[in-house]
């Protein structure tokens, strides 16, 4: 269970992003990559800050106040322009996100419904998904963004 708990705190930290209906203005990769570790470190403060779940019951918690500080924080990501010579691998990085985002979800459910199995088979594909996602980040040279040890 513990394993299940980290690993939800881990996909829970990864999810941040939202547009602002403002003109686009593309950003130079140095101000993007600064920007979006803002944001993560933003939203890592906020989701640390959630009671750590000591079963089931609180895992379902956790993850349900969890859930939309990660939306909200994936939309604040998807709100910043990258220059258009990052955009494809940025773009790949938040689909990244945003499959943690809906893991966070299923992990919910499962632990409302008290499935432990489903808890742990979710919590595995989602460290093997985050993983992926810090590769991506420190590739786009994010420092904030892509710590798998939050």
């Amino acid at each position: 269970m513990r394993a299940s708990i980290a690993l939800l705190a881990a996909v829970l930290l990864a999810g941040c992003s939202g547009g602002s209906g403002e003109p686009e203005v593309r950003l130079t990769a140095a101000e993007w990559a600064r920007q979006a570790d803002r944001v993560c470190a933003e939203y890592e403060n906020r989701l640390a800050r959630l009671p750590e779940p000591e079963n089931l019951e609180g895992l379902a918690r956790m993850a349900a106040e969890a859930e939309p500080i990660a939306e909200e924080g994936l939309d604040a990501l998807r709100g910043l322009d990258p220059p258009a010579e990052l955009e494809e691998r940025v773009e790949a990085w938040l689909a990244r996100n945003a499959e943690n985002v809906r893991a966070i979800g299923e992990l919910r459910e499962a632990a409302e419904a008290g499935d432990a199995t489903r808890v742990q088979q979710l919590a595995s594909a989602a460290t093997d998904n985050e993983a992926e996602a810090d590769r991506m980040a420190a590739g786009l040279g994010l420092d904030d963004c892509s710590a798998s040890d939050r």
